[in-house]
This record gives C-alpha cells, structure tokens and sequence, in this order.
C-alpha cells in the first residue's frame, strides 16, 4: 500500500471509527494503483475515464465504480488539505461520476424464505439473520452489535430494543419481534463469556466479520438450493412493513433511511392498490375481449 493511501486511510478512522469507509476506500484506491500503476501525481482525467471504462467492461455495478471514483476523489482532496504542493485532482465530478438508474430493492419470496431458515440450525446464525428479517439489521450492523447495545429486559416503557450505529455513524433504535427476540435469548444462553463485547463471535470467540457472515448465509442458501443475499432480507423486512401498512414515516425510522424517499421506494415493490386498481381493470378489459383459446 502507497504510504499515502496509508495516511488517507488512518485519517477517514479517526474522523469515523464506527464506519467502514476506511476500509473501502482503501481498498478502491488500491486497486486503482494497481491497476494503473503510476505514482499518485501523475493521475490525469483520462486516466480516470480509461478505470471507468476497464470497470465498466468487468460488468462492475455502478454503485461500485461510483464509490471508487469518491475514493478517488476524496484521497486527493486529502493531499490538498495536507500540503500546499498536492497533485492536482484528477476526478471531475460531472464528467466521472455515473448517474444511475432508479432501482427498486430485490426482496426474498417468502417461500425462499421457508427453505433457507429450515436448513439454519445454529443458534447464531439464526438469530443473526432473523435481526436482519424481522428488524431490517444491515450485515454491518450485526457485525457490531456489542452486548451493550442490548436492553432486553426491565424495559417499563415497551419493547425489547437495541441501539444500533448504522450509516454515517447515525444511532438509531430498533425493537425486537418476538421471533427474533426469541431467537437471540437462545444464542445468548450458550454465548461464551470473555473480554469481547460483540454479540456475535466466532469459534476463537472473536467478533465476526462481514465477510464470514455473508459467507455463512451462502452456504446456507446453497444447501436450501435458493440464492439470498444479508441485504435482501432486510430488504424484505421494508416489504412486510409496507403490506401492513406501516406508515412510510415510521418504516424510514425502524430502516434508519436518512432521506424519505429511500423508504417510499419500498411502496413500489408492494403497493396494494396499484394491485387492486390493475386487477379491476383487467376484469373490466377481459369483459369486453375475453380473447378464449381456439380448441384445435
């Protein structure tokens, strides 16, 4: 690693050490380098449109090129901050940056559902990814969850509920289901008692990492033979929501959506009455041309 991707990187933990853009970005302007491999004042606008196009032809999503053209962006605007004689920024936000497509959030049927959480017979694992469907946990999330964050019991003013550090180090509080409080009481009766706080550990009694976490829950869904990924079931959390028609205020708080229309496009992938309104008109269209099969 190029010693001043290092600084860059130790600079992003102090100022958010709950987050884990340090660790991202890192990882974008590492790759970067290696793949044009010139020193860091050397970097020109066409350089940048050249890695575009390299991602773009490697089928990368465009949240992902996005966020390594911000890594990018952001470690020069750190060398600007840090000396007087910085390179020149190489990222043109209007001429780099792409604008993306509205898309609506892939949430799991619920059959899929059914299969994977009957192959999930540990402890752990199941109530990790239950917080993930009944309270809309993200993988991060879990993976922070400290013993701490838990107020399970003795509470006189409603729920069980956690404090949670999501996005942009924001808190925000979460109640508990009786499944998924269900579910973390019987991991809680086996969990080892050591100087880790985290509520989810692995055999070394460590805090898991993201990655062995989704790694976990594929080889769940390889076994069930179904394919879902952490954020589908929380996606699915924001559906069940909508069909109980939990007010869009509320679901952006349980969420913990900084902007209302993140949620509200949750109202699109399960909106009853646009469903009501097309199945009227369709018995109303098929009155008038029934359009039956010829029998041959």
């Amino acid at each position: 690693m190029l010693s001043e991707i290092e600084q860059f990187q130790k600079w992003l933990r102090r100022r958010a050490p709950h987050s884990s853009t340090y660790i991202h970005y890192a990882n974008d302007l590492e790759l970067f380098f290696m793949w044009l491999t010139v020193p860091v004042d050397r970097v020109t606008m066409k350089d940048v449109d050249a890695f575009i196009e390299h991602c773009q032809e490697k089928r990368h999503a465009i949240a992902t090129i996005n966020r390594r053209i911000a890594a990018l962006c952001s470690f020069y605007r750190f060398l600007a901050m840090m000396s007087d004689d910085a390179p020149i920024n190489p990222v043109r936000p209007k001429r780099h940056f792409i604008r993306p497509g509205r898309r609506l959030p892939r949430d799991a049927q619920d059959d899929e559902l059914q299969r994977l959480f009957s192959v999930i017979e540990l402890r752990r694992d199941r109530a990790m990814f239950l917080l993930m469907l009944r309270c809309g946990l993200r993988v991060g999330e879990v993976r922070n969850l400290s013993m701490n964050d838990l107020y399970l019991y003795s509470i006189s003013s409603g729920l069980p509920r956690m404090w949670l550090r999501g996005k942009g180090d924001k808190e925000r509080v979460v109640y508990l289901s009786s499944q998924a409080l269900t579910a973390l009481e019987a991991w809680l009766e086996i969990h080892a008692n050591g100087n880790e706080p985290a509520v989810f550990i692995n055999r070394s009694g460590k805090r898991l990492t993201v990655t062995g976490i989704q790694l976990q829950l594929a080889a769940y869904c390889q076994r069930a033979g179904v394919w879902i990924t952490c954020h589908q079931l929380r996606h699915t959390f924001g559906r069940h929501l909508v069909e109980a028609r939990v007010p869009v205020t509320t679901i952006q708080k349980l969420m913990g959506h900084a902007r209302l229309r993140t949620t509200e496009i949750y109202l699109h992938i399960s909106d009853q009455q646009v469903q009501a309104d097309y199945e009227a008109a369709m018995e109303q269209v098929m009155e008038r041309l029934s359009l039956t099969e010829s029998v041959p």
